[in-house]
């Protein structure tokens, strides 16, 4: 899943703090024998002593040391849901990852699925980053133009008419928690049809092919990339996140957690996904695409509980 360069880089780094560590575990043994040499009646503080207070300190979230590597776990139960629910590479795509652990299991990541409503994600982010380097104050409003109508649910669609200006803080709230459709082409058209596609790829490193810059497609890998900027830079999307969490109203993916997860699903000609955050025992990304599932909400809401529950078992 990961590029060559990319893996030696990690390697490199985990072997030089490897070596910093063996190093200063080596000088806290010298000074703590040349200490006891000098003043036997002294306390000296050794150097397991010093590790079993440094060690805790370690955020694990961000340790680098640690390889990336596929869950078996996680993949064995997602064959096994495939096998039950007539899920095949035509119809089905995924992606977990385990923060904590940095475990992580993908299938079909490559494939491209309509996005539906999953893009608004990516649209809200490149707002709330205007928000945050001063471009633009969420106070700041949008023209609502008549064909940026488009049914559906939410404020902007059925409680303002065309030749409003709308605030940006009403704009990002409806499209995130009542996936408002109308809001969404407000603020994509604001930033060019062909433009806002060049714009959201910036968040991931991927090579997107032409038919993502062309139409409203999206990939477990893109996904992911996204969810994972997202977390990634948490303190910047705070108010997206609390967003995320209202969205859908406790179904898909959260539909039977008792975790807080921010999310957002999408749902247009068949196609039907959920992507998000878990804020579990541990903080898991996920994302679920089907096409042409029946059951689909259910569906999704089931495999995010399994898949939780059975990473956590093994905890």
């Amino acid at each position: 899943m990961r590029e060559a360069k990319a893996r030696k880089k990690k390697r490199n780094v985990k072997n030089i703090i490897c070596v910093i560590l063996i190093i200063i575990l080596l000088a806290m043994l010298v000074l703590t024998l040349y200490i006891d040499k000098r003043d036997v009646s002294k306390e000296v503080f050794s150097p397991i002593q010093a590790w079993a207070e440094i060690a805790p300190t370690i955020n694990v979230d961000d340790a680098i040391y640690l390889e990336e590597t596929e869950s078996e776990e996680v993949k064995n139960l997602i064959s096994q849901i495939m096998s039950k629910n007539g899920l095949n590479s035509s119809n089905f795509g995924f992606f977990f990852y385990n923060i904590n652990t940095r475990e992580y299991y993908f299938y079909n990541e490559d494939k491209y699925f309509t996005a539906a409503s999953t893009v608004k994600v990516p649209v809200a982010m490149l707002y709330y980053d205007k928000i945050n380097t001063g471009e633009i104050t969420e106070d700041d409003t949008l023209l609502y133009k008549s064909n940026a109508y488009e049914a559906g649910a939410g404020d902007v669609t059925s409680k303002y008419r065309p030749g409003s200006y709308i605030p940006y803080s009403v704009l990002l709230e409806e499209l995130i928690v009542d996936s408002d459709n109308t809001a969404n082409n407000i603020l994509i058209s604001n930033i060019g049809w062909k433009q806002y596609r060049y714009d959201i790829a910036e968040y991931s490193e991927r090579s997107l092919s032409s038919t993502f810059y062309g139409s409203n497609v999206t990939c477990p890998g893109f996904a992911y990339d996204i969810i994972k900027y997202l977390y990634n830079h948490s303190s910047e999307y705070t108010e997206l996140l609390e967003n995320m969490k209202k969205s859908s109203y406790g179904k898909y993916l959260k539909e039977y957690l008792d975790y807080d997860v921010a999310h957002k699903y999408g749902s247009y000609g068949g196609y039907v996904h959920d992507y998000g955050i878990i804020y579990g025992k541990q903080t898991y990304l996920m994302g679920v695409y089907t096409k042409n599932k029946n059951n689909a909400p259910t569906l999704i809401a089931s495999i995010g509980k399994q898949v939780v529950d059975l990473v956590e078992e093994c905890q």
